[in-house]
């Protein structure tokens, strides 16, 4: 019995370290369990962990269950016994298991993108043994604490999760913390990889503090009554205990400490921060179900349905400064060129000569524009409209997913002035029947309220929804998918100027990738034009009001919080969003309903330090874990030398 009570003390007694010898007495009794095998073992603690993350995310949305998922993995990462090849698919197995659950929407625009659905969850699935594999190599080989291994491990993944393969970052761990205000604000300072990194440590310090206490209960029973017989060693060895238990428990309550009160006084010093130059926004919100089959008779109906929306909002709020569609809702094309187009083999096949063709794309161009500013002028308002543009280009046609800004002639603007196809348009000078003068068309354009004035086009196109990888190299390619053309990316961000207040449009999935919209700001400020405000134009109506409507919304939230900006959102089927520089989502549209959401935003000086050197946490994370896997690797190379050297130095020895 006393030998016994040694052994707990000792293990008892260790530092709050994840030091391998102590893994080794706490679980070394589990190597030949007669109940679960290692493989049943290893699928039992972590499908535990899935379900429990994929119960806090939506729909479910049972936010308090994502600080206990991870507990379960570290189990995993803890245990002294090498995991085995098979039981790391077996952790593949269950986070396929989890992505498919977590990702079932992918399959709802088409039937063709269930295997999508399918490539993209078995991408994911490997980051939970990468986690467990490469978070055990900083535990048990270069004794790193087990909560600060894990937590770095599990933020540099998800950096890396955001830029391979386009990046995604939906159904992040912090992700579902996106209503606790007061601990998402420390992404302004790492993103939203700090707020995860956060999340990690305080679960693998509660997983210390559960297993630590387990111990001391174990040895409280079997050597309680020996204790009994000396007065007074009960209570101090009971204390001593309890305290070296606690420890993990003080380090995630002081972590969460810290963070909660610098929330707080982010949170107090935006209420203090007074906004000027206040202009009101309409974000208009349709209902109308998409299908990749949908054809021109859809296409008229959907902008008929955002026609009588508009117009509604515009009887209803008096003095709008800005309305905002979502994405591709706009009926009409916007037609665009360079200052040398290409003529289409088509028309070159019905005779068409080059003026002729120079001619009607003129009147093509002025008619898409012409046909918005008649829409503004009704509706007595500025707007920023989701249109799909097709460019005439010396190369050929090309195909954007583009954010028009049709705004007031004599005061607003676009920034910068160069990047899209019609800022080096000289098409109306080229065109024989442009016989207008530039003083005379000088004059016609301050007669006129409203202009358009230029676009943005989305720069990170969805891979098989929007583009088809090789399909040009390959046409085959492109019976992968039921898209007959391949959307163009982008060049440039825009920044769109309305009564002072720069707004920086950015167009569906653009949201979810932190790096992008960071990057897109920090080029307009580079270009003295940085956004004050940032607007997302999307069409979820692809997703028939599913929980990826939750998981888009959310990535609103953090980028607000990141950059320090509000965040808009014009969505069709919901949800719409006014989202203040807090991430505090001020108001909402519905699930799979129509809405007009009112905006009162302006400049402010709320910083963001992220904003500014957000490079340098995603490059820390990403080094470490490199640094994980480069040093093992190094020793694994070393030990198969240095043992082949010794191998045969002893056979040369003894012969």
């Amino acid at each position: 019995m006393a030998r016994r009570e040694e052994s707990a003390g000792r293990t008892l007694g260790h530092r709050f370290s994840g030091e391998s010898k102590v893994l080794s007495e706490e679980h070394g009794a589990d190597k030949k369990s007669p109940v679960l095998g290692a493989r049943r073992e290893t699928f039992f603690l972590a499908a535990i962990g899935a379900v429990l993350l994929w119960m806090a995310l939506p729909p479910l949305d049972v936010a308090p269950l994502a600080w206990l998922a991870p507990c379960f993995w570290c189990a995993l990462i803890a245990r002294a016994r090498p995991l085995k090849i098979r039981e790391y698919f077996v952790l593949a197995a269950v986070g396929f298991a989890l992505w498919m659950a977590a990702l079932h929407w992918l399959r709802l625009p088409h039937w063709a993108t269930s295997f999508g659905w399918v490539a993209l969850s078995f991408y994911l699935a490997w980051y939970l043994p990468s986690f467990v594999g490469f978070t055990r190599i900083a535990v048990h080989r270069w004794r790193v604490p087990l909560p600060i291994a894990a937590a770095t491990i599990w933020a540099g993944l998800e950096v890396a999760r955001a830029h391979l393969l386009t990046g995604f970052t939906m159904a992040s761990l912090a992700h579902t913390q996106y209503r606790w205000l007061s601990l998402i604000q420390i992404a302004d300072l790492g993103g939203t990889y700090g707020v995860g990194w956060v999340m990690m440590f305080v679960s693998g310090c509660l997983y210390l503090a559960a297993q630590r206490v387990a111990a001391f209960t174990r040895a409280w029973a079997y050597g309680g009554s020996d204790e009994a017989s000396s007065d007074g060693v009960p209570v101090k060895t009971a204390a001593r205990r309890l305290l070296i238990a606690g420890w993990p428990i003080v380090a995630a309550g002081g972590m969460l400490g810290v963070v909660v009160l610098y929330g707080h006084y982010r949170l107090a010093l935006h209420a203090a921060t007074p906004q000027t130059s206040t202009v009101r926004v309409a974000l208009i919100q349709g209902s109308q179900d998409i299908r990749l089959e949908d054809g021109e008779e859809k296409r008229e109906r959907i902008h008929r349905h955002y026609l009588r929306l508009a117009f509604l909002a515009a009887r209803q709020y008096r003095n709008l400064d800005l309305m905002v569609w979502p994405e591709t809702v706009y009926g009409g094309l916007l037609i665009d060129a360079d200052s040398h187009p290409a003529v289409p083999p088509e028309w070159r096949a019905k005779g068409v000569t080059d003026e002729e063709f120079l001619d009607q794309l003129v009147a093509a161009k002025r008619s898409s524009e012409a046909a918005m500013e008649r829409l503004a002028c009704e509706l007595d308002s500025r707007l920023i409209l989701g249109v799909e543009t097709v460019a005439y280009t010396r190369s050929g046609i090309r195909y954007y997913n583009s954010a028009a800004f049709v705004g007031k002639c004599s005061t607003d603007a676009v920034f910068p002035k160069t990047g899209n196809v019609s800022d080096a348009n000289d098409l109306d000078k080229l065109s024989p029947s442009a016989d207008v003068s530039e003083e005379a068309s000088s004059q016609n354009l301050n007669r006129k309220p409203y202009c358009y004035l230029g676009r943005y086009d989305k720069m990170h196109l969805v891979m098989f929804g929007e583009y088809v990888p090789f399909a040009d190299e390959f046409p085959l390619m492109r019976y992968l998918t039921p898209l007959s053309t391949n959307t163009t990316p982008g060049r440039l961000p825009r920044a769109f100027a309305v009564r002072g207040v720069l707004f920086c449009p950015n167009i569906c999935f653009e949201s979810v990738i932190p790096h992008l919209i960071r990057e897109q700001i920090l080029k307009l400020r580079k270009l003295g034009s940085e956004p004050d405000v940032l607007v997302n134009l999307t069409n979820d109506g692809w997703f028939w009001g599913s929980s990826e409507l939750d998981m888009h919304l959310i990535c609103g939230v953090f980028r607000a919080v990141e950059t320090r900006k509000p965040f808009l959102i014009a969505a069709n089927t919901g949800f719409s969003a006014v989202i203040d520089a807090t991430g505090r989502i001020v108001s909402q549209g519905p699930r799979r309903d129509v809405a007009i959401l009112l905006a009162e935003v302006g400049k402010s000086d709320f910083h963001s330090w992220y904003l500014d050197y957000g490079i340098v946490p995603n490059s820390i994370l990403v080094s470490a874990v490199v640094l994980v896997i480069a040093g093992e690797l190094f020793l694994r190379v070393i030990h198969r030398r240095w043992g082949r050297s010794t191998t045969s130095n002893r056979a040369i020895s003894d012969n």
